[in-house]
Formats: structure tokens, C-alpha cells, sequence
């Protein structure tokens, strides 16, 4: 991209990077791949989160958008890197077993208990654990976790005395955190104690000069792997560019590895690409053109009629309690109650 490409605010941030963090930036390399503002912004954070050693991190972004290779940065280039790195998703652990894999427990606390296991938060002890998925712990487990939070001591299952960890904790969720305490599901203080330095990770849509640097990246990876010449035309890397991409870098990356085992040594044109859509049939060609739409009204109607209809069998299946609805919808009951008249709704 040229420099009459690039906006003033592009310009600040490399410029911000040549002075002062261009080697961090650097040396996260292969794995952190962009320059656009968004994911440059996140960067600086987690060099800041990295200095500083012991601060706890949480790593907000949908699925998909590096929320562990960034944890792992964190870990790797601060004054933790000698220590282990144990990432664990904390929304595959079974609530049963989540108190005993992250805690540990003694021989005999429970019926299968046949020995004594330290838990991944004292595995971690010197290092970094990455809960990724948070919002996934049950409430009971969070309880312990914001307690280990506080006072940085675990208690095994069965155990009778306390150990000291020293463990920098970085979460990661693709949830509004928020969200999920108005609706009941996650402890508010333990969202607090996580949301010490907050890091979001932008959506691939929304860096999408970074398509090109991270499509060249992958080729060069996945062909190295695979003994493979694979290249992509430029109607193919302009179709990449368009794509919404709901996987995000994930999805990305996952593209290129099939694209380079499929064509090995050639070059992949846009017909190749799979989310491209298929020539019109000759009855398509011939109709005639949709008349104009105003999709941003058509959509805010679509929303209100949906939001409308939602509060409507909510309010009724709740025998016409504003409270009871107000908590099944995760808002207020004052919100609930504009929204009731806004509609004009009544009870049957």
C-alpha cells in the first residue's frame, strides 16, 4: 500500500512502531501477522502486559482471531518465558472434574482419586495460564477461581492446607462478559478481578489490509510443509479481500492448507475458491432487475419486529411478570418496560 494509501492514523501508529516497539513486534513474528490499526493497537497492550509480568490480561475477539498466540506472545516475550505456558479451554472441562483439574486434588477425594494430581494453576507455577473460553467455568469453579485470584493460593480437593502459586493468570472469552453478568451467568467480581488489562482482538473483517500479508504467510508456510509451488492469482487474493470471513484468521489459514494440498504447483484463480458463488444460470441472467431496497430500514424492521414478537411470548410464557421476563431476556426490568410501550404490547 502506498503512503497516499494509508490514513493519518496508520501513519502515527507505524510511525509509533518505528521508534519504539518495532523489534517486539518483530520478534512475535511468525506467529502475529497485520498492520492495520486495530490489531497494531492490541499489540502495543500486550507489550505493555508483557513488561509488566504479572498483571492479569483478558483477551476479548471472536473465535478464530488469535486470542492464544497472542496469550503466548505475552508469555514469551516477558519476564515469565523461562516458566511453563499451560493453556487449557476452560469450557471443554466437565463441571465435575474442573474443580480438580484446575485445583487439584489429594489421593481419596474422591471415589476415582487413586493418586495425588498438583492441577494445572500449580503446573503453571512460575509461568502463565490461559483459561481461554472463561465464560465457560461453571459458577461454583469461579467462585474458587476468584478466591485463587485474590490471594494466589490454591486449595486441592480434599486437601487440608494451602500452596502458594506464583502464576500469571490471562483469560480469553469470545463473549460479551458483560452481557453474561446481567444475565447471571458469570460472577461480576471475578469479571472485574479478569478485566485488569483488557486486549480485543479485531475480526478479520475488520483488518482487511492484513488478508494479503496473512495469505502470502500462509503459502509460505503450508508450501514449505508440503513440498508445494502453489501461488494465487490476483482475482483470487481481491475475492479473499471481499469475504466476511466468520472463521476469522482460523478460517484463513485453514483455506490456504487446502488450497495448497489440492493445487500443488499451481496457480489458484477466484472460479477455486469455494464461498465464491457459481455462474448464473441462463434463467437468472434474464430476469429482471430487483427494484431498489433500502436494506438499513428493511433491517432495522426485521430487528424490531423479531425484538417485538421475542418480548411478546417471553412476556406471556412468563404469565405477564415484567420482573420474571426482564431476567429470562438479560435486561432490565426499566428496559423491558420502555420497550413493552414502545410496542404497544397488552396482555392477552
Amino acid at each position: 500500500m502506498t503512503t497516499e494509501g494509508i490514513s493519518a492514523r496508520e501513519r502515527d501508529i507505524e510511525q509509533r512502531l518505528r521508534e519504539d516497539e518495532r523489534q517486539w513486534v518483530q520478534r512475535c513474528r511468525p506467529r502475529l501477522v497485520g498492520k492495520s490499526p486495530a490489531f497494531l493497537d492490541a499489540l502495543q497492550i500486550a507489550r505493555l502486559a508483557a513488561e509488566d509480568g504479572d498483571c492479569t490480561v483478558l483477551l476479548t475477539g471472536e473465535t478464530g482471531t488469535g486470542k492464544e498466540l497472542v496469550a503466548r506472545a505475552i508469555h514469551e516475550q516477558g519476564t515469565r518465558s523461562e516458566g511453563p505456558f499451560v493453556a487449557v479451554n476452560a469450557a471443554s472441562l466437565p463441571a465435575a472434574l474442573a474443580d480438580s483439574l484446575l485445583f487439584g486434588h489429594e489421593k481419596g477425594a474422591y471415589t476415582d482419586a487413586t493418586e495425588v494430581t498438583q492441577g494445572l494453576l500449580l503446573a503453571s507455577h512460575g509461568g502463565t495460564v490461559f483459561l481461554d473460553e472463561i465464560q465457560g467455568l461453571d459458577l461454583s469453579v469461579q467462585a474458587k477461581l476468584l478466591r485463587f485470584l485474590q490471594d494466589r493460593e490454591v486449595m486441592p480437593l480434599g486437601g487440608e492446607r494451602t500452596r502458594r502459586v506464583d502464576v500469571r493468570v490471562i483469560a480469553g472469552t469470545n463473549e460479551d462478559l458483560g452481557r453474561a453478568v446481567h444475565a447471571g451467568a458469570f460472577r461480576a467480581d471475578l469479571y472485574f478481578r479478569l478485566n485488569v488489562l483488557p486486549i480485543h482482538l479485531p475480526p478479520l473483517r475488520e483488518r482487511r489490509r492484513d488478508i494479503p500479508l496473512l495469505t502470502d504467510h500462509f503459502l509460505v508456510e503450508f508450501n514449505a510443509k508440503k513440498g508445494s509451488g502453489t501461488t494465487l492469482a490476483p482475482d483470487a487474493i481481491a475475492a479473499l479481500i471481499t469475504y466476511d470471513w466468520p472463521g476469522n484468521v482460523r478460517e484463513l489459514r485453514n483455506l490456504i492448507e487446502r488450497l495448497v494440498i489440492l493445487n500443488r504447483d499451481r496457480t489458484v484463480g477466484r472460479a477455486q475458491l469455494p464461498f465464491v458463488d457459481q455462474p448464473k444460470s441462463v434463467s437468472e441472467a434474464s430476469r429482471p432487475p430487483m427494484p431498489d431496497i433500502d436494506l438499513k430500514s428493511m433491517k432495522q424492521n426485521l430487528v424490531a419486529e423479531f425484538e417485538r414478537n421475542v418480548i411478546y411470548q417471553r412476556w406471556q410464557a412468563h404469565e405477564w411478570n415484567i420482573t420474571r421476563t426482564a431476567t429470562s431476556l438479560g435486561e432490565s426490568r426499566q428496559w423491558l418496560t420502555r420497550q413493552i410501550r414502545k410496542y404497544g404490547l397488552t396482555r392477552a
